[in-house]
């Protein structure tokens, strides 16, 4: 962190004697469990909450066929619509923001600073040049000749430089507000717009590698923390940090699981600490935990699920994660599931043993399954004599499933619940066990213990004959 920051910070902690920020009053918001992502089997970053950062590409342009194209020259960096992240009660227009400025301020006082930084933040940036003069939309995805690729690279580089230089001037303003607003109670307010804005400037720059913003970031919510532990500025330098994980998590999490396990770290810090932010808290606990779970950082998943079942139990997504939880500690357990088939029988999967036993739980609307399905198909085929195969449909309309099962020739018992408040994602089989992704497939052993829960089309047949090898009798 630079020293000028350290000077402030260290400055106002030991005379720590002035009130805070105070915290807003909780908003009143109706937690809804209904969520599309929950249905599709997606990486890590799709399952990441919405945020206002650059895509993976980190504002290059994206290539058709290996090459460079106009419409992808274009288009730029990929947006995330701003929502669980970002300055609390901000309007969508960053220049709509209040801020607590007079219209008219004399130079050097908080206000005028506060001003300058507005005004700053407002400067136009200059205008890249046309690609291509053409109107001709067919034109528009032809690859850009060598000279065009080098101009538009050029003039990425001259606005990522402008945007920099821009936040640099904008931490002195709110660096030299924060020394001037500080001590005095009265001037909260512009003591909390110099935090806001200050850490924006830093997260802008974190976000494009700066390590010592990076840094500074961390000590801010520290030392805000300490400062006031319930104030709104110790709760927007821990919402940052949230930010920043979160967006090096969905650029680099594939290469660099360290960033999913921080952003699973900040999340259930900001969780912990500021459980009174309810709605901003629990979606990112939820979204932490299954981007780590999908990755296959299952410690850092369970500890998120944890927290939403304990210290959020009384929400849906706390109600889930108990789900959640029991599904991730299902290997090894037997399996005790009864539920009612589509043809009205009860299947008892206990009865099945002898052979192992492949679960299913699919829709016939669920691509990532509809794709799957040849695969499984011819797996289950061969190793038919060894492994029974039970589905737990997620649809809603039964006569979806029916002419489903019929088109593809689909033997399986049935798992459908008759009373339609049951069906689709209320299944309470899938709700008991948190299933959030279709299809997900576990295998049973001949003795009803499940033995593997991360099972694909891929690797089905695999599983199978590891699981059955050490039943088959030697002769």
């Amino acid at each position: 962190m630079q020293i000028a920051l350290r000077s402030w910070t260290f400055g106002f902690v030991a005379t720590a004697v002035l009130a805070g920020c105070g915290t807003q009053a909780v908003p009143v918001v109706n937690l809804n469990d209904s969520d599309p992502l929950l249905a599709e089997n997606g990486d890590a970053s799709e399952l990441l909450p919405l945020l206002a950062v650059p895509g993976p590409d980190d504002g290059k342009s994206k290539a058709k066929n290996g090459k460079v194209t106009q419409t992808a020259a274009k288009s730029g960096p990929r947006l995330l619509p701003k929502g669980l992240l970002g300055k609390r009660d901000a309007q969508a227009d960053p220049a709509a923001e209040e801020t607590p400025v007079r219209k008219e301020a004399e130079k050097g006082t908080p206000e005028w600073l506060l001003n300058e930084i507005q005004r700053v933040r407002l400067m136009p940036l200059p205008q890249e040049s046309k690609v291509t003069e053409s109107e001709d939309e067919d034109e528009e995805d032809q690859p850009l000749t060598p000279a065009q690729e080098k101009k538009f690279a050029q003039e990425i580089e001259k606005t990522r430089a402008i945007r920099r230089e821009r936040n640099q001037q904008i931490i002195k303003l709110a660096e030299e507000c924060l020394q001037k607003t500080s001590r005095n109670p009265e001037q909260e307010p512009l003591f909390c717009a110099a935090v806001h804005q200050l850490l924006d400037a830093r997260l802008q720059l974190a976000l494009q590698g700066d390590a010592a913003s990076i840094d500074s970031l961390y000590e801010a919510e520290k030392v805000f923390f300490e400062r006031n532990p319930k104030s709104e500025s110790a709760s927007e330098a821990a919402l940052t940090l949230v930010n920043l994980t979160h967006g090096n998590a969905v650029r680099y999490g594939s290469k660099e699981p360290r960033w999913l396990k921080e952003f699973s770290k900040r999340a259930q810090v900001y969780a912990s600490r500021f459980p009174e932010e309810l709605p901003r808290s629990v979606p990112l606990l939820m979204a932490a935990g299954r981007s780590c779970e999908n990755a296959g950082q299952l410690e850092e998943a369970q500890s998120c699920f944890g927290l939403l079942s304990t210290k959020f139990k009384e929400t849906p997504q706390g109600q889930q994660a108990e789900g959640i939880l029991r599904r991730m500690q299902l290997k090894g357990q037997e399996l005790d599931l009864s539920a009612p088939g589509i043809d009205g029988n009860d299947i008892v999967v206990k009865s099945m043993k002898g052979k192992m036993v492949l679960i299913v739980f699919w829709a016939s609307n669920a691509q990532p399954f509809v794709q799957q399905l040849p695969q499984i198909l011819e797996v289950t085929a061969k190793y038919k004599k060894y492994c029974t195969v039970v589905g737990v449909n997620i649809d809603s309309d039964e006569k979806a499933v029916e002419a489903f099962v019929e088109n593809h020739h689909l033997d399986w018992q049935q798992v459908f619940f008759p009373s339609r408040t049951q069906r689709g994602w209320n299944s309470p089989v899938a709700a008991y066990y948190g299933v959030n992704t279709l299809p997900t497939m576990w295998l049973l052993d001949p003795n009803g213990i499940v033995a593997e829960t991360n099972l694909d089309a891929a690797n089905l047949e695999a599983k199978l004959r590891e699981v059955y090898t050490p039943f088959v009798k030697k002769k």
